[in-house]
């Protein structure tokens, strides 16, 4: 039975098109605090799935409230950090963390704690070469080439930028009402990949670590990528298909015309 290249063609354009959509429609992540778009909904404990949408990367760690002590400190809900999330989009990547602990800080006991900055480790071998901002008037501020203040417990270290080069400014957003209900408030920020420099090269997602806590340090959690290429965008990927089914186009027209 004879085949015809023309029909292959349009069915895997048609295929690439479906599918580009169908990844456009999950991948949207808008910076607003709200975790949905990333798959979660913070809840109870026990009643949420912290489990995020496929090619996200995630750090998860929920601490049953009725226990106090969070390793290495302790606390309970009120310091514990449930998640930290990252995914990349086009040129951007973006983070989102949920915790216990509100980026206001919190008075526990007579002692007033304070939340930390985010810093992220290109190379996750403990040197963490850029930080934002989460509190202040600087927040949502990226910086590169960071000084780190340690927080009391060494084990969850760095804790806050106490300096750096400004690099520029994140999309940043921070919930403290929409979960309150079950002690959780989120923050996402987005960060323009340019931003890294050097660091972030080339079509891959590099191997790095992104990581927050607060001033005890009673709780800290890390998010750590791979190295895997970056899926190009649904409409590149359709460019791309297109622009070759072009190319055999004019080729089986060439053939045909020949052997006319």
């Amino acid at each position: 039975m004879k085949t015809n290249p023309l029909k292959h063609l349009i069915l895997a354009a048609a295929f690439i098109l479906t599918a580009g959509f169908q990844t456009q429609a999950q991948a949207a992540i808008v910076v607003d605090g709200l975790v949905g778009d990333w798959g979660v909904t913070p809840g109870a404990f026990g009643s949420s799935d912290w489990t995020p949408d496929s090619g996200i990367f995630s750090g998860i760690e929920d601490q049953n409230p009725a226990v106090d002590f969070l390793s290495p400190g302790w606390g309970g809900q009120k310091f514990d950090v449930e998640a930290i999330y990252f995914k990349r989009e086009a040129d951007m990547a973006f983070f989102a963390v949920v915790t216990g602990f509100p980026l206001e800080g919190r008075l526990y006991q007579g002692q007033q704690y304070y939340a930390g900055d985010f810093a992220i480790d290109f190379g996750s071998d403990g040197s963490y070469e850029f930080g934002v901002e989460t509190s202040g008037a600087n927040q949502g501020k990226l910086y590169g080439d960071p000084t780190w203040v340690n927080p009391l417990f060494l084990e969850c270290g760095p804790y806050a930028l106490a300096g750096g080069t400004l690099l520029g400014d994140t999309n940043f957003a921070y919930n403290n009402t929409t979960y309150l209900g079950t002690e959780h408030y989120a923050f996402e920020f987005g960060v323009p990949i340019s931003y890294f420099g050097s660091y972030w090269s080339g079509d891959y997602v590099p191997v790095f670590t992104g990581k927050w806590t607060m001033s005890c340090g009673n709780d800290c959690l890390n998010v750590q990528t791979t190295r895997i290429p970056h899926s190009p965008e649904p409409a590149t990927a359709l460019m791309t298909v297109l622009g070759l089914s072009g190319l055999a186009l004019t080729s089986l027209r060439r053939k045909f015309t020949l052997q006319k």
